[in-house]
């Protein structure tokens, strides 16, 4: 009964938090490149689009930055990029829809993993 409640409880949370979202990929060229620095330094684009009617649309988006080396694009590169289609003024690039789709999930088998060896260490300690 107890493994029942807890199947429940896993199939509740996963719908409750369902955010259908419709994301459109399309290329984008970056205007402009800021770099914005604090606890974390971090770069953030201007990217100029084109919607699914035709219409130039312009955006905002973090670009994925290497520790020392930087992010690798500059003003005037192509970049893929998704947008909502509800506000298309909300982009995230192909790296950043990946880590927000799956980042969770990568955290939770991390945690999982180095778990693992002292939940076992304790488990031998008592026997």
């Amino acid at each position: 009964m107890q493994q029942l409640i807890y199947i429940l409880i896993i199939l509740f949370t996963t719908q409750s938090f369902s955010q259908e979202e419709d994301w459109i990929k399309t290329e984008g060229e970056i205007t402009e490149i800021t770099f914005h620095r604090g606890k974390k330094v971090r770069e953030s684009a201007i990217v100029k689009f084109n919607l699914e009617d035709g219409t130039e649309h312009f955006g905002g988006v973090d670009l994925f930055r290497i520790p020392f080396i930087g992010s690798m694009k500059s003003v005037g590169d192509n970049i893929t990029i998704y947008y909502n289609r509800n506000n298309p003024s909300v982009l995230e690039t192909v790296i950043g829809k990946l880590f927000s789709n799956y980042g969770m999930y990568a955290l939770i088998f991390l945690g999982i993993i180095f778990s693992i060896k002292p939940f076992l260490k304790r488990k031998k300690t008592e026997l």
